[in-house]
């Protein structure tokens, strides 16, 4: 009778141990975050470092972690907000908010935002995501576009490196001198000039803005890229590549990993600080001679700037639980963990001074140049207008059409966009 006892006992508590542990794991919610780009240390960061350390703490959450590629992200994200399945959180471009903002499909983060201590620390890179007054974007790492150069190809042509091209003129006069020609073939660039993809947008906005244009007029209603400035901007590219022969379209220079500034196929050339960290692992023997110039300026002096994080699908069943994966990744000491990774501009006032900044002299110019930075127009039409207007610059620096031809039919495509007669 007593063994009896023991073994009914014994079942009860298997019975009411098997149903504690499925209790538990019910209550534990499920988090899943979609970051964009795949660098292995970003990866290892992440994987090895942020998620478990989150979890360590919150042991009622579980994080489910996805890296895809930034290329894909945008039809990644279509399909999954078509099929219902959006991930909790998500990284994009600050660019993206508009779209995502008009679509109804992001959360704002505004009361989230009200209970955190320290966001006053994020100065103005909190609104890189706001649309219509509402914040949607947490930032967790920063890009600009700006001049990059060899100081040892500087010194070789007679150039002071510790006096970067300024202006307009200082930039064609450096990219003249040091672009080199062997008969018919170019051995270095004086200027590396990117015309495929979404590069040319990009670097041509300096240019723009520099100039005095803007991609719309002042209330966003109408197109304006096309004008005398933005003309006047491409031709000055166009004349580079066509005129003074400073860089060739056609060739595709760089050795593998290596990047064609480390292999001294190319002396200069407009890039992020993710370009600087790849000359610095695929080249350290060069690194010391990398330099980066502040940006330009002609009538303005300004540079493109873009932050990307983290927005929080409307769909989420775990808002509560999302945002506390999200504040912890946005504290400064993981997210300095993060940007180091990246080799990236830190959104927190904080770390702009941190040793992590201090210590790398290109990074210090990059996060002292976003005192003139300025971001792509965040309106919902904005990705379809940057992919119309990159498939005319593309045809303006081949030569197969002029600057004033390009920009008036991108422009007359843009305002279809715009609902626009």
């Amino acid at each position: 009778m007593v063994r009896r006892m023991v073994i009914v006992l014994v079942a009860l508590g298997l019975i009411v141990g098997a149903w504690m542990s499925t209790a538990v794991a019910s209550e534990r919610a499920t988090v899943r975050v979609w970051y964009a780009g795949t660098p292995r240390p970003m990866m290892d960061v992440v994987n090895n470092e942020l998620i478990p350390e989150f979890e360590a703490t919150n042991p009622d959450i579980d994080v489910v972690v996805e890296f895809v590629p930034w290329g894909d992200m945008s039809t990644k994200l279509a399909t999954a907000f078509a099929a219902g399945v959006a991930p909790d959180l998500f990284m994009h471009g600050q660019a993206a908010t508009a779209g995502f903002a008009a679509a109804n499909q992001i959360e704002p983060l505004d009361r989230f935002l009200e209970t955190m201590p320290d966001a006053s620390d994020f100065g103005l890179t909190l609104d890189a995501g706001n649309y219509f007054g509402s914040r949607y974007m947490m930032p967790m790492f920063g890009s600009g576009w700006l001049l990059l150069y060899r100081a040892d190809q500087f010194r070789e042509v007679g150039l002071d490196p510790s006096r970067p091209p300024a202006t307009w003129e200082d930039l064609l006069e450096a990219a003249k001198r040091l672009t080199v020609w062997r008969g018919n073939r170019l051995v270095r660039e004086g200027l590396d000039l990117p015309s495929t993809g979404v590069n040319p947008p990009q670097i041509w906005a300096n240019f723009l803005w520099q100039n005095g244009g803007d991609f719309f007029t002042p209330d966003f209603g109408d197109i304006a890229f096309h004008g005398p400035e933005g003309q006047e901007a491409l031709q000055y590219i166009v004349d580079l590549i066509h005129v003074h022969k400073t860089t060739d379209t056609q060739v595709n220079m760089g050795q593998g990993n290596v990047p064609p500034l480390a292999t001294g196929e190319v002396a200069m050339l407009f890039g992020v600080p993710g370009d600087v960290a790849n000359v610095k692992t695929y080249a350290p023997q060069v690194y010391p001679e990398v330099r980066v110039a502040p940006p330009l300026r002609r009538k303005e002096q300004v540079a493109l700037y873009a932050f990307n994080g983290f927005f929080m699908s409307k769909s989420s069943r775990h808002k509560d639980e999302a945002w506390r994966l999200l504040e912890y990744l946005a504290s400064p000491t993981a997210m300095e963990k993060f940007v180091r990774s990246l080799q990236a501009i830190p959104p927190r006032q904080s770390l702009a001074s941190s040793d992590y900044v201090a210590s790398d002299p290109a990074l210090r110019v990059f996060v002292e140049g976003a005192r003139y930075a300025r971001g792509n127009p965040n309106v919902p039409e904005w990705v379809r207008i940057r992919d119309t207007l990159s498939r005319y610059l593309e045809q303006a620096m081949y030569g197969v059409m002029s600057p004033e031809d390009a920009l008036n039919r991108a422009a007359s495509e843009a305002r279809r966009f715009l609902s626009m007669p």
